[in-house]
């Protein structure tokens, strides 16, 4: 960082951190991040009541994209730090608060190439919300006209404590899941336990739309590929001695590869079907779209590999893709993309705890790698 200090950093991502919001009442971040625009000189654009995109000139016609999301998370932060979350039951315990410094501290960066002629790209600096609703990133391509830019390429930061201060992690195809979610209605009879005959349980079928959903990973797919079928949340009937009435069922696909989420939603809706059939109650599936998989371009996974060289970081090929979601995927009908990680483990301070998690804790000084990383990024293209 030439024109960034560490106390800037310090002080953008700790009231980021003491005033985290969720995804759709990102306002007053929204309004922080302006500010901080404005300070800089810089004019921005604000496609939705809580999206900012701030476009920084270089030389050109083509863009890119350096995007971060600032939404936080419905988790009651137990970190005993002076910054601590004063919204209660509400924290970033996903690190966006860091994504949106790292991108201002990138943005002033970049702002200054610009004023002294040395910025080969134009740059379109996203801050966007809902990442962790209903996919922002959708929202906003949809609302935002991003075709009237020549745009290359696409660039995301997320933090992460698996990997150590001072690392970029990243791979080529996919890095991040596509992540759907579903319900399932059971309705069925109610009756006297006395008279159970005449009633239709409907325990018995939410049980038999467990069972065969988990076998579709299983039976129903390639073995060589890594797909989840997973219900996390089950409730059946009303009260001991009546035959159940109703059930309720929700969970999550988790797949890379979209041609295998066909086949489950094709087998789960065959298997409610059956159910419904064999034991007469009514067995309503409903899906609801998620994020697509992240997909990295193969094209960019070298420049991402020596930005973060040109950073003083390691950078780490990941061997294995994680089954989170992500709607920076949504990117993807825009240009090429690349999403990356970069660590914040720290042992010696105990910064481990995983994300979502209430204590979630990093410093700030992991930051910097992140800031450099994005400028080289910028500063890779000739």
């Amino acid at each position: 960082m030439q024109n960034t200090t560490l106390e800037e950093l310090k002080s953008w991502r700790r009231h980021l951190h003491s005033n985290p919001e969720l995804s759709k009442q990102e306002f007053e971040t929204t309004k922080y991040i302006r500010e901080e625009l404005e300070s800089m000189g810089l004019e921005y654009e604000t496609p939705l009541p809580t999206a900012t995109i701030a476009k920084i000139k270089g030389k050109g016609d083509k863009y890119i994209i350096l995007r971060a999301d600032i939404d936080a998370l419905p988790i009651n932060e137990q970190n005993d730090i002076d910054f601590k979350s004063n919204n209660n039951g509400v924290m970033h315990a996903c690190g966006h608060d860091a994504h949106t410094t790292m991108l201002l501290g990138a943005v002033k960066e970049l702002l200054a190439l610009s004023k002294d002629n040395k910025l080969n790209i134009n740059i379109l600096a996203v801050f966007q919300p809902s990442e962790e609703s209903f996919g922002g990133a959708n929202l906003l391509i949809y609302k935002y006209d991003f075709d009237k830019y020549d745009i290359d390429s696409a660039y995301a930061l997320h933090i992460n404590p698996d990997f150590k201060e001072g690392t970029i992690a990243s791979r080529v195809g996919p890095i991040m899941a596509s992540c759907n979610e579903f319900d399932v209605n059971i309705k069925g009879k109610s009756a006297h336990v006395g008279i159970r005959e005449t009633g239709i349980n409907a325990i018995n079928a939410s049980i038999q739309v467990y069972n065969q959903f988990q076998t579709i990973p299983t039976y129903d797919l390639d073995s060589k590929h890594t797909n989840i079928v997973h219900i996390g949340y089950m409730k059946v009937g009303e009260v001991m001695n009546s035959v159940a009435e109703n059930g309720h069922l929700e969970g999550t696909i988790r797949s890379y590869n979209m041609n295998d989420i066909e086949i489950i939603k094709d087998r789960m809706k065959k298997i409610c079907k059956g159910v419904s059939i064999s034991t007469g109650c009514l067995v309503d599936l409903v899906l609801r779209e998620g994020y697509p998989a992240v997909l990295n371009s193969d094209r960019l996974i070298g420049l991402a590999q020596a930005a973060a060289k040109k950073s003083d970081a390691e950078f780490i090929l990941i061997e294995e893709p994680y089954l989170l979601g992500e709607d920076f995927s949504f990117f993807s009908k825009l240009t090429e993309i690349n999403y990356s990680f970069i660590g914040i483990r720290n042992e010696s301070l105990g910064y481990t705890s995983g994300l979502h998690t209430p204590t979630l804790m990093l410093r700030e000084e992991a930051l910097v790698y992140g800031v450099d990383y994005l400028v080289e990024i910028a500063l890779s293209f000739k």
